[in-house]
C-alpha cells in the first residue's frame, strides 16, 4: 500500500482518480490547486510515495509545480505522473524533460492508470538503492556520488545518465536508448550531439579521457560501456 497524493481541478476525474487509487488499496490525499498542496507540506504530513498532477490547474500550472517539487531537497526523489488532456508531443517531452516518471494522456482507462501506477510503485525500491561498480558509488535517494573515494558533484541530468549506465554496467547503450530512458525523447537523433556532450563532461569529472577511459568505454558504431574500472 502507498500514499498517493492527487493534484486535480475536476472535481468528477480526481474522484475517479482516487477510487481507482483506493480500489488498488492505496491511502490518497486529493487537492484541487498548488495552495491545498502546499498546505498538505507544510502541516506536517508526510511526503507521498507518488503524485499524481494535473497540468491545467486554475493558479500555479503543473509544470510550475513539477519544477519546483524536483528542485526541492525533501520533495525531489517523490516519482511524479503527469495525468493531462494535454496530448501534443511537445508537452510529453517537456514533461519527461523535467522529471515526471510518466505521462497519461485524457481521456484514460482506470485500468491503464492503475497499470501506469503499479510499474511506478514497482521501481520504487530499486530507484533508492545504492549502486556499487567498481569504485563508484551512486545514491539514487541523494543524488551523490563518488569515485575513488572522493566526492563529485554532478548535474542532475549527468547524475541520471551516470545512473543508467551503471544500472546496466559491462552492456553497451546506445545513443537512442540513452535519448529516450534517460531524456525522454521519442527520436534517437542526437544532431546537437546532446549524448556525447554530457559523456565528455562526466568523463572529466570523473578524471577520465576517452583515451585512457577506466569507466565509461565508446563502443564505436554503437554507443557507451560502463565498467568495474580500476579501483587504484
Amino acid at each position: 500500500m502507498a500514499q498517493i497524493w492527487i493534484v486535480e481541478d475536476d472535481p468528477p476525474i480526481g474522484k475517479l482518480i482516487e477510487m481507482a487509487m483506493q480500489k488498488d488499496g492505496h491511502e490518497t490525499l486529493r487537492v484541487l490547486e498548488d495552495a491545498e498542496l502546499e498546505r498538505a507540506v507544510r502541516n506536517g504530513k508526510k511526503l507521498p510515495d507518488l503524485l499524481l498532477l494535473d497540468l491545467m490547474l486554475r493558479a500555479k500550472n503543473g509544470y510550475q509545480i513539477l519544477r519546483e517539487w524536483k528542485q526541492d531537497r525533501e520533495r525531489k526523489n517523490v516519482p511524479v505522473i503527469i495525468i493531462s488532456a494535454r496530448g501534443a508531443e511537445q508537452d510529453k517531452v517537456r514533461g519527461l524533460e523535467l522529471g515526471a516518471e510518466d505521462y497519461i494522456t485524457k481521456p484514460f482507462g482506470v485500468r491503464e492508470l492503475q497499470a501506469r501506477v503499479r510499474a511506478a510503485l514497482r521501481r520504487l525500491p530499486a530507484a533508492r538503492e545504492r549502486l556499487c561498480v567498481g569504485g563508484l558509488i551512486l545514491n539514487p535517494e541523494t543524488h551523490e556520488t563518488q569515485y575513488l573515494g572522493r566526492r563529485v558533484e554532478l548535474t542532475r541530468r549527468e547524475f541520471e545518465l551516470l545512473l543508467y549506465l551503471a544500472r546496466h554496467a559491462e552492456e553497451t547503450v546506445s545513443r537512442g536508448t540513452l535519448l529516450r530512458e534517460v531524456w525522454g525523447y521519442a527520436t534517437a537523433d542526437d544532431p546537437s550531439r546532446t549524448v556525447d556532450s554530457h559523456i565528455r563532461t562526466l568523463r572529466v569529472k570523473l578524471g577520465d579521457t576517452e583515451e585512457e577511459s577506466r569507466m565509461i568505454m565508446t563502443v564505436r558504431g554503437a554507443g557507451y560501456r560502463l565498467t568495474a574500472g580500476e579501483q587504484t
